[in-house]
């Protein structure tokens, strides 16, 4: 995925930010142009330097194929999809959790909400992340500063996952199915764990990546050309409010999208797969490579049960989303919302009549959160409220795993308890969850 340049951005506002303020879109642009990495392709090319994420814990290994059907963001999709593969599956060459391009664009993230921090997002376990930014003064020295250390003390990881396995057979109608939602800042693979973990016990899990804005950065394909989608910084003003609700319902589109796409693939309907494209190392077959993609994709034919085991799960404005995409899918089962952040549906008439668990941090708990999930419940026993002590908001992501355990807390990666740990019961709730509910 190539760094955003200024007329990629400028499309990206001209699609979903024409309320936005001119001045902070024009900083943006600026900066997305000045996060280098010069010494980082030496560190993400060299094995020695690479280290896996936690193995699969399942009986399953966990195969994926990544999907991107054709089109704009507004009628296509971008997936990775995770199943359970033979336990014998080997795992050779895994891939990457972030390269070079997907750190530049996580720290212009945290650059821009450091600036411009979301309403109803609680922010003291990030106190130090505001230090810094007193320090560092400007969003230039900000981005500079993190820029420069983070192939320092930063951890290469991959993720123990192998790509286009062979299926494990399922028993019964199918695998369940997973479709996942990640937050702000964040991409198809940037929660990983979650995905490759539940995948392993038995689940088909499909990853959703948001293309409005609010990850770190994405693409699409405009015919040959990859077109990026940088993140977007919202100014939190009057307007603050009108972007944020046009980003999730446009999020809620892609989730209905990706249950339509997932119907078509178990019913064994050709899929044009353009994900490869913006590989430079194969462009010279790039017809032949496109077949190979789509055709991967037939492993996956008859193997799901979407009609009775498809439920939605997500984290912070993956949380939200999925509420929303439930009430208008008569398909989903039950959902699972870690941390939601509701801000964007602050205004929007939705109901929650789904089976739903929501899992809070105990310091992310917010009564604005909440009191919008309250109005939304028809049935206020359909909403079960849970809370995990001892993490943080990013305890869900891998984003801590990226660094040493003595700088996460000063990153507002850490509570009182290591994220390993946090990541393990993390994973316990949502495999109890699930386990429950297909039982």
């Amino acid at each position: 995925m190539a760094t955003p340049n200024n007329k990629q951005a400028e499309k990206t506002s001209n699609l979903f930010t024409e309320e936005c303020d001119e001045t902070a879109e024009s900083i943006q642009e600026k900066l997305s142009k000045q996060c280098t990495w010069p010494w980082s392709d030496f560190f993400d090319n060299k094995v020695a330097f690479q280290t896996s994420l936690p193995a699969p814990l399942g009986p399953f290994q966990v195969g994926y194929l990544d999907l991107m059907t054709p089109g704009l963001p507004q009628d296509s999709s971008l997936l990775r999809i995770y199943y359970p593969a033979p336990s014998n599956t080997s795992i050779t060459s895994p891939p990457l959790w972030a390269d070079k391009e997907c750190r530049a664009g996580m720290l212009r993230f945290i650059q821009s909400a450091a600036w411009d921090w979301p309403t109803w997002v609680n922010n003291s376990e990030f106190n130090p992340l505001f230090a810094a930014k007193k320090i560092l003064l400007s969003p230039a020295g900000f981005l500079t500063g993190f820029s420069l250390g983070w192939p320092l003390i930063g951890t290469v990881r991959t993720i123990p996952i192998a790509r286009a396995a062979p299926l494990a057979p399922h028993v019964g109608s199918g695998w369940p199915v997973v479709v996942f939602s990640h937050g702000m800042g964040c991409n198809r693979f940037n929660m990983s764990q979650l995905c490759y973990q539940l995948a392993s016990q038995g689940v088909m899990v499909v990853a959703v990546e948001h293309r409005e804005g609010s990850g770190f950065g994405t693409f699409y394909m405009n015919g040959d050309t990859v077109e990026n989608i940088p993140y977007l910084q919202v100014p939190v003003d009057e307007n603050e409010y009108r972007v944020r609700n046009k980003q999730i319902n446009h999020r809620c589109e892609e989730v209905l999208r990706a249950i339509d796409l997932l119907v078509k693939i178990n019913a064994g309907e050709a899929i044009t797969n353009v994900i490869d494209k913006n590989d430079n190392a194969i462009k010279s077959g790039m017809a032949l490579t496109i077949l190979k993609s789509s055709m991967a994709l037939t492993i996956l034919k008859s193997s799901m049960d979407l009609t009775n085991h498809l439920y939605l799960a997500g984290h912070s404005f993956g949380g939200s989303t999925v509420l929303l995409a439930s009430s208008l899918n008569t398909k989903v089962k039950a959902v699972f919302a870690m941390d939601p952040w509701m801000y964007p549906l602050a205004e929007q008439k939705f109901e929650i009549a789904k089976p739903t668990l929501v899992v809070n941090t105990d310091i992310f708990v917010n009564p604005n959160n909440l009191k919008v999930i309250n109005e939304a419940s028809k049935n206020k026993s359909d909403v079960t409220f849970e809370v995990l002590e001892g993490g943080v908001h990013l305890s869900p992501t891998d984003l801590p795993m990226a660094f040493p355990t003595v700088l996460r807390k000063v990153l507002g990666m850490k509570g009182t308890v290591d994220a390993e740990v946090t990541m393990v019961e993390i994973n316990k709730i949502v495999w109890q969850w699930l386990k429950n509910l297909i039982s």
